[in-house]
């Protein structure tokens, strides 16, 4: 059973915005990072987006919702 991609994109944002991203985006910039964008940015440039699609690609699923809208 995978997640929707809803949950699967809630859980990436999590993991961009958390402790350990948030550590090595402070460590790159020399001072403690604390805006969202700015640790997405980092996130996403610095190969975090990839590694996690990796990591959890085979756990995605459509949501009930998307599947009905592409059944029409």
């Amino acid at each position: 059973m995978g997640i929707c991609f809803s949950d699967f994109l809630d859980q990436q944002r999590r993991e961009a915005l958390g402790p350990v991203n948030k550590w090595y985006c402070s460590q790159f910039y020399g001072y403690e990072v604390r805006d969202p964008e700015t640790l997405l940015a980092y996130y996403i440039k610095h190969g975090g987006a990839s590694h996690f699609r990796q990591e959890n690609c085979c756990d995605l699923t459509a949501s009930p919702q998307t599947s009905r809208s592409q059944a029409s």
